[in-house]
């Protein structure tokens, strides 16, 4: 059985990749599945969840949503052992799906080293289309406000290090096209482009964490 192809977005929270996905799902042929770090995140018990001052406590199982100010923005999100368990099994699941011949999108927000290393473990076989989901930080900004469904500073908290690793096959850049144009052009080097290698190079350099 041939494998599944993956189409792996990832970017800072409020960049766009689920009406991207949507888009993709339309103009694509066959059955593409979204799935990514949302999903399991809303299926985790409340106790996974921990909000403090980043101080009491300093650590937890799952994540540790830091708020230095009882009424402020969160400003920093810290995974613990169980989080990562969580991250790892999510991408054997992912690698799962596609070794049955199921065609994915995957939507995600990876800002540590170590989950990155997970991913690149479990998916480096595939045929991973690595995209880059690129947006001004006053642009997420306003966005993450005007949705009002998110945490006040989550797109601050993590957007230095949702790109730090530098390698994609292809990205976009969703302050200046629309989902329907960046998923155009996924869709044009995923048929007509080379053979995508970033999740490769990646597996490469991060070898020895």
């Amino acid at each position: 059985m041939e494998s599944g192809t993956i189409i792996f977005l990832n970017g800072t929270s409020s960049s766009g990749k689920t009406e991207i996905t949507k888009s993709l799902q339309e103009i694509l042929d066959g059955y593409y599945f979204h799935t990514g770090i949302d999903h399991y995140l809303r299926a985790a018990p409340d106790k996974f969840h921990i909000h403090s001052d980043g101080i009491n406590p300093s650590s937890t199982e799952g994540f540790l949503w830091v708020f230095p100010e009882k009424d402020g923005p969160v400003s920093e999100i810290r995974i613990g052992p169980m989080g990562f368990r969580l991250l790892k099994g999510m991408y054997q699941s992912i690698a799962a799906l596609a070794a049955s011949g199921i065609d994915l999108i995957v939507d995600d927000v990876i800002f540590d080293a170590n989950a990155l290393k997970a991913a690149v473990d479990a998916l480096h076989t595939f045929n991973v289309l690595f995209v880059g989901i690129r947006c001004p930080i006053e642009v997420a900004n306003l966005r993450e406000q005007e949705r009002g469904d998110r945490l006040p500073g989550l797109v601050q908290a993590h957007y230095d290090r949702v790109h730090s690793h530098g390698v994609y096959d292809l990205e976009v850049d969703t302050s200046n096209l629309t989902p329907m144009e960046c998923a155009q052009q996924i869709k044009v080097r995923l048929l007509n482009g080379p053979a995508p290698k970033a999740v490769r190079q990646l597996r490469n350099s991060l070898s020895n964490i």
